[in-house]
């Protein structure tokens, strides 16, 4: 297999535990070729030890750089600001702020995009488990699906969850948010790409049920999916770990970008 040159958006949580999976040889036959971000003071020592990894908060500057894909993982906004880009220029897009999709326009577009470019779009699954299975049984109907997230007090700080509880005064757990997955990865963005990825691959963002609790006392994230079909039921009960540099991000989704990358890269793919 011929080796991926990646190029990164974003070295948060998510991507610098990419890019050291990809220095350490833990994401298939992949190259770091050069970072995007918005500041790169705040990454000299990162810099000095990926030196041959340009390190830029100049678009233009980037898009120079030589990489077959890009990994996004800066949030919903780099991905609007720079998605189209990617995939024009003959790309591949690897995208982790799913809840951008749920202006069905633009996923329309990066869609249609990657289609005239002969590219692809590809959708980490993120801290969702079980999606291979359930977007596989999905064509046969799909009868319903509930999402409920509990998260410790720490995840919601800095969302919409502080204008609709008191946080600060939070003594038990509470469901602050219960909807549409559209409305909640259009409000919880940093929170809810679950719920935009499971809509996707399932039911849509209509018709996909989410309910969202602060909890108190909780360390770890608690999520639990309740899937119906006409091929099959599932329930999964899962708790995530918070990422030490952001308690909104899930430690397991910079893992599910690197199990993509191997799998891009590998003579074999466990779970496709």
């Amino acid at each position: 297999m011929n080796e991926l040159r990646v190029g990164l958006i974003g070295y948060g949580a998510i991507g610098s535990c990419v890019a050291e999976a990809i220095r350490t040889v833990k994401a298939g036959r992949t190259i770091l070729t050069s970072v995007l971000c918005r500041d790169t003071s705040k990454y000299e020592r990162a810099m000095a030890d990926l030196s041959d990894v340009v390190f830029t908060d100049d678009p233009e500057r980037f898009f120079t750089t030589p990489f077959d894909l890009v990994a996004e993982a800066a949030g919903k906004d780099a991905l609007r600001s720079h998605g189209n880009r990617v995939l024009e220029s003959g790309r591949d897009l690897l995208v982790t702020s799913i809840g951008a999709f749920t202006d069905d326009d633009f996923f329309q577009q990066l869609s249609t995009k990657a289609e005239e470019r002969k590219v692809r779009l590809l959708l980490a699954s993120g801290a969702l488990p079980a999606v291979d299975w359930m977007h596989a049984v999905a064509p046969a109907g799909v009868r319903t699906v509930v999402v409920e997230q509990r998260k410790p007090v720490a995840s919601w700080r800095g969302t919409q969850a502080e204008g609709l509880v008191d946080l600060d005064e939070l003594d038990e757990l509470v469901c602050f948010f219960r909807g549409s997955a559209r409305e909640a990865a259009s409000t919880f963005p940093k929170s809810s790409n679950i719920a935009a990825m499971l809509a996707l691959s399932t039911a849509g963002m209509d018709a996909t049920k989410v309910q969202l609790y602060a909890d108190p006392v909780a360390s770890e994230m608690h999520t639990t999916i309740c899937f119906e079909s006409n091929a099959g039921s599932l329930r999964v009960d899962w708790k995530g770990v918070p990422t030490e540099q952001n308690p909104s991000t899930s430690a397991d989704v910079p893992l599910t970008v690197i199990k993509a990358l191997r799998n891009l890269t590998s003579p074999v793919c466990y779970g496709p």
